[in-house]
């Protein structure tokens, strides 16, 4: 399933969905439709996971039946899109993850997980215009695959880390690359107000299986500026959330920023370095996954 969260003019409700080629199907009307009494909410699907083995049983039954389904479907251009997941305790980024991308910026190849942190006042959603701080000056852009925590995780092993993972969504970690060097620690740069835009749906982990070979592209005004692809990683997901579990008690809608390719802007010589400004539009594109869009003001 692809669930999204958002809210309409007419109901400001936080409002669970799932994305159809046909639109987006309301999980409450379709809930009270076949009488089933539950409160889904993203996180109690998350955290729930009989939720969501319900929530499947309920979308096989709209499929099967037939019905009018103009009573159950948003359209994307009616709703507004919220952040899949709004409040996680922890959002952990991996620096340096894929060899071309260190390469670029004149990196040293980490031997262990180079880890930062951001905070939820980074957070936006899909659709969602990012304003530049005055504080700004050189914003670049990160294309990353996200890693949403399903369950609990405490010191597993690399073998059991599917167990733990709820799905999988798309990030962009904007940076401001002279906030973030003007100090030894990157948090500052990269967690500006709604810098790092998560969505525009969760993917199930059960919908992919094997996250190690997806495509990642970053377009800004229809120009392609990074394309990757998640088989470059330097460390891959498992060993990523393995290793932090062995560290630190991942929670169930935790997000792990696992990295970005090469392509970026810090990455080309000075002369060549055409800063992110108002008005330009960014799309982050994973396959399988979706396209998240941004536009800054």
């Amino acid at each position: 399933m692809k669930l999204v969260q958002y809210y309409t003019a007419s109901n400001t409700q936080v409002q669970l969905g799932i994305e159809l080629t046909s639109g987006i199907l309301n999980v409450e009307t379709l809930a009270k439709h076949f009488e089933d009494p539950s409160e889904y909410t993203m996180n109690s699907v998350i955290q729930k996971p009989h939720f969501q083995l319900q929530l499947k049983r309920l979308l096989e039954r709209y499929h099967y039946e037939d019905f009018d389904s103009e009573n159950f479907l948003e359209q994307s251009d009616h709703i507004y899109y919220l952040p899949v997941v709004q409040d996680p305790e922890k959002i952990i980024c991996v620096g340096m993850n894929y060899v071309d991308y260190v390469k670029e910026v004149d990196g040293e190849l980490p031997v262990t997980p180079i880890f930062y942190n951001i905070y939820n006042n980074a957070l936006a959603a899909h659709r969602q215009e990012i304003p530049v701080p005055s504080v700004a000056r050189d914003v670049d852009y990160s294309a990353e695959l996200i890693v949403v925590i399903g369950k609990e995780a405490s010191n597993i092993n690399e073998k059991q880390v599917s167990d733990y993972i709820f799905g999988y969504t798309i990030g962009n970690n904007l940076t401001d690359w002279t906030i973030q060097m003007s100090s030894s620690q990157w948090m500052l740069g990269k967690t500006l107000n709604f810098f790092a835009p998560i969505g525009p749906t969760i993917l199930t982990s059960d919908e992919l299986v094997d996250p190690t070979n997806l495509a990642i592209t970053l377009k800004v005004n229809n120009e392609i500026r990074q394309q990757g692809n998640t088989k470059d990683m330097i460390f891959t997901i498992p060993y990523i959330i393995s290793y932090l579990s062995r560290h630190i008690t991942l929670k169930p809608g935790d997000l792990i920023f696992t990295g970005t390719p090469k392509g970026v802007i810090a990455g080309k010589p000075i002369a060549e370095r055409q800063w992110l400004k108002q008005n330009d539009l960014l799309e982050v594109s994973i396959q399988n996954i979706g396209t998240l869009s941004n536009q800054l003001k």
